[in-house]
C-alpha cells in the first residue's frame, strides 16, 4: 500500500505561548502528526530572537514565505510552530520543520529560562554560530 504524503499549506502552530506564560498544545497539530505514515525527519531551529530562524526555516521548506520573519526589532514568533512539507531531496519521507519562539526576550519568558537556555545553547558551537 502506498503511503500518501502528509503536508499543510502554510505553518501550523503546535505550541501555544499564551499570555498566562503556560504552553498549551494545539490539538489540530497533533492530529496533522498523528496521519504521517511515511519516515519523517524533524529539523528544529532554537536561538535569540530576531536573529533570523523564521527566515531560515523557509529557505529549507523551498519557499519565500510560510513562517514570517519581519523587519522589526520586536519578537514575533511565539510558541512553537511546525509546517510539514515534501523533502527535497527524499521521495516518500516528510520533513516536519519547528519554529521557535526565540530566546531573550526580557518581556515574555522567566529569566530562569534564560540563564538554562543560554548556558545549554553554549555547550554546542552550531547553536553559537547560529545565534550571531
Amino acid at each position: 500500500m502506498s503511503r500518501s504524503p502528509v503536508t499543510v499549506p502554510a505553518p501550523v502552530c503546535l505550541i501555544e505561548n499564551s499570555s498566562s506564560r503556560e504552553l498549551q498544545v494545539n490539538q489540530q497539530a497533533l492530529q496533522i502528526l498523528s496521519q504521517i505514515e511515511q519516515p519523517v525527519l524533524v529539523v528544529a531551529i532554537v536561538g535569540l530572537y530576531r536573529t533570523g530562524k523564521s527566515y531560515l526555516m523557509n529557505k529549507l521548506a523551498g519557499q519565500r514565505t510560510g513562517f514570517s520573519p519581519r523587519a522589526t526589532v520586536q519578537s514575533h514568533t511565539k510558541g512553537i510552530w511546525m509546517w510539514c512539507v515534501l523533502h527535497p531531496k527524499k521521495p516518500g519521507h516528510t520533513l516536519v520543520l519547528l519554529d521557535t519562539e526565540g530566546l531573550g526576550d526580557v518581556e515574555k519568558v522567566p529569566h530562569i529560562f534564560h540563564y538554562s537556555s543560554g548556558v545549554t545553547l553554549s555547550h554546542f558551537p552550531f547553536c553559537t554560530w547560529i545565534q550571531r
